[in-house]
């Protein structure tokens, strides 16, 4: 893995998707606090991300197809922009936004943004040259809405207007969190200080839940706080990940005394039986998400939704493995659950 500087594309990026999140700043922010090893700490690096969202707060989202939301409610939080901005934009390039993203569109073509689309065929394979028909097949995935349908082939037909369309608004944000990124360029020795500590391949797993590939390319992000993206070019070898510099600083998941609130939340978590069977089933091995569903007889999308509220309570972890994400059983969090039960009962 190697580090490189802040990049200021990717933080402008970060923060439209932070403004996407239903999720009011500050509460969002005291919860990550709270439930951190470092509360200071983790207010002090939430306080980069706050700014720059009130300094964009007058920026509005353009009514348009591709920031509409194209999965059911149960399904991925999927936005256009994103699929396009990860199939065409390198952070390693240095022209601006909309020259890369209509080169990327002129050169590589719109398939490579359809195949973007994060929907899954039940073998959890996907074409590197599909037909006509494999593309409607992945178009007609039962978790797009008709309506997500159509914004997705509006946005293939008239692929440039919506580059320009994203590029504007990135040029927008990023004029606005540039002197805010200068202010807190302190906050970036997080990121230097974790990985130039010994073990980072087992230190990443550990904090950020990934399992990342040795040659990845990492930018640390002050908009991008509490999440991690990695995304890969079509046709690249080099995986880029965009690490929150929340992840760096404080450690989210690991807590050895868990509250009688936070207890009763991850036995409720648990008391739903499907959530369960999914961790029985990952007790065997990972899986993928298509794998899962098909054991289970459900859909994706609702698969999708019951992994991401195992994923918030630290049940689950993940790795990107060819092109697919594996989830895995977090069997520390399990112990860390029962024992804080037995403690907090007195039955120790």
């Amino acid at each position: 893995m190697k580090l490189e500087p802040f990049h200021l594309y990717l933080e402008a990026y970060g923060l439209l998707c932070q403004k996407c999140q239903p999720d009011d700043a500050a509460p969002k922010a005291e919860r990550l606090a709270h439930r951190s090893s470092d509360p200071e700490l983790a207010r002090k690096l939430t306080e980069p991300y706050q700014e720059m969202l009130e300094a964009c707060t007058d920026i509005s989202l353009p009514e348009s197809p591709l920031f509409q939301r194209i999965f059911q409610q149960e399904g991925p939080d999927s936005l256009l922009f994103q699929e396009l901005f990860m199939t065409y934009f390198s952070p390693l390039d240095a022209r601006p936004p909309l020259e890369q993203l209509r080169a990327g569109i002129r050169e590589r073509g719109i398939r490579q943004f359809l195949l973007n689309i994060p929907t899954e065929r039940e073998d959890g394979e996907q074409a590197d040259s599909p037909s006509e028909a494999e593309l409607l097949a992945l178009l007609h995935e039962e978790s797009i809405t008709p309506e997500g349908r159509s914004a997705i082939l509006e946005v293939a037909m008239f692929p440039d207007f919506y580059a320009v369309q994203l590029a504007e608004l990135l040029e927008k944000i990023a004029g606005r969190i540039e002197p805010i990124m200068q202010k807190h360029r302190d906050k970036f020795r997080y990121a230097e200080e974790f990985f130039a500590a010994p073990e980072l391949e087992s230190r990443m797993r550990e904090r950020v839940h990934l399992q990342v590939p040795e040659n990845t390319i990492v930018f640390p992000s002050l908009s991008a706080f509490n999440y991690g993206l990695i995304y890969q070019l079509p046709g690249s070898e080099t995986p880029y990940l965009v690490l929150g510099i929340l992840f760096c600083g404080v450690d989210l998941f690991s807590q050895s005394r868990l509250s009688g609130e936070q207890i009763a939340a991850r036995l409720k978590l648990l008391g739903d039986s499907t959530k369960l069977e999914i961790l029985h089933i990952l007790k065997e091995g990972p899986a993928y998400q298509a794998e899962l569903a098909k054991r289970l007889k459900l859909t994706t999308p609702t698969v999708f939704h019951h992994m991401n509220l195992l994923a918030q309570r630290d049940f689950i972890t993940d790795e990107v493995r060819d092109n697919r994400i594996y989830y895995h059983l977090n069997t520390r969090s399990i112990d860390e659950l029962t024992e804080s039960l037995r403690r907090y009962l007195g039955l120790e």
